[in-house]
């Protein structure tokens, strides 16, 4: 800091010092330029790592949201002259919509599902329905046919 009267007690250093301590006030155009011209840096230097973090999490949670799917493989080792189709809660108990595919006479099908429980059945040539023998057997259902239950975790 500058003393008050560095070189002894010269009077017009003194009033040269006082007068260079004095806020300069810049003109309000140039003023008004240099506060957007920092507030815009600023903007800058504080915003996009905000933004970018918001972005990597969005993109994170996407990938990570508890009602995402998972692969499910269903599978019926069983004789069937034509056809093995999958029906439960997740195709409205539709017993046309997915059929299996079979290879030495396993009949397998993989779908996505989200987390929860489900109940199915396999419908063998389009009129037998079979339980998953390998699963859990559901509650018997309105209806009387036999049925499988599933949890798919997250």
């Amino acid at each position: 800091m500058l003393d008050e009267a560095p070189l002894g007690s010269d009077p017009t250093l003194t009033a040269v010092l006082r007068e260079l301590r004095r806020p300069v006030k810049p003109p309000s155009q140039a003023a008004e330029r240099a506060m957007n011209i920092l507030m815009l840096e600023r903007r800058r230097r504080y915003w996009w790592p905000l933004a970018a973090a918001a972005a990597l999490t969005a993109v994170w949670l996407a990938f990570r949201r508890p009602d995402a799917t998972r692969p499910v493989r269903f599978a019926l080792r069983a004789p069937a002259s034509a056809q093995v189709t999958l029906t439960g809660d997740f195709n409205d108990w539709n017993a046309h919509q997915l059929p299996l595919h079979s290879r030495a006479g396993e009949w397998t099908v993989t779908l996505r599902l989200r987390p929860g429980r489900y109940r199915y059945a396999f419908v063998v040539d389009g009129a037998r329905w079979v339980a998953d023998p390998r699963g859990a057997t559901a509650p018997d259902d309105d209806f009387g046919t036999p049925t499988s239950v599933i949890t798919v975790g997250r």
